[in-house]
């Protein structure tokens, strides 16, 4: 779990950037694709299942397009559907997280920066 716990970081981080949220849910997803489904608490699986069902990740160039042109086709509501999974993707592997606190919920949602 310590991988998907190190990506998940990094997907949060780049959610937490200025810019157009598509910019930021494209780097995102790029460390999205990275978790395996066994590397994620069970409660958490169907919010990584909805955000990278539908990418095809058979070649880094292929994958890259592919998550591009999965966000640029995304609307407002779809967009901020992704960044609530991600950040319930993250604090659900948090919490497993030795001597990281459970009760704080990262801060991109509460930020309001969708």
């Amino acid at each position: 779990m310590a991988d998907a716990w190190h990506e998940l970081q990094r997907a949060v981080r780049a959610l937490r950037k200025r810019g157009e949220i598509r910019l930021r849910l494209i780097e995102a997803y790029r460390a999205l694709v990275r978790l395996r489904q066994k590397d994620l608490p069970s409660e958490a699986r169907h919010h990584h299942q909805w955000l990278v069902g539908s990418i095809d990740a058979r070649t880094s160039e292929r994958l890259h397009a592919e998550i591009r042109d999965c966000i640029d086709a995304m609307n407002a509501a779809q967009l901020s559907e992704a960044v609530h999974r991600i950040v319930a993707l993250h604090d659900a592997v948090k919490v497993y997280q030795p001597g990281v606190s459970p009760a704080h919920r990262s801060d991109v949602c509460q930020r309001g920066e969708i």
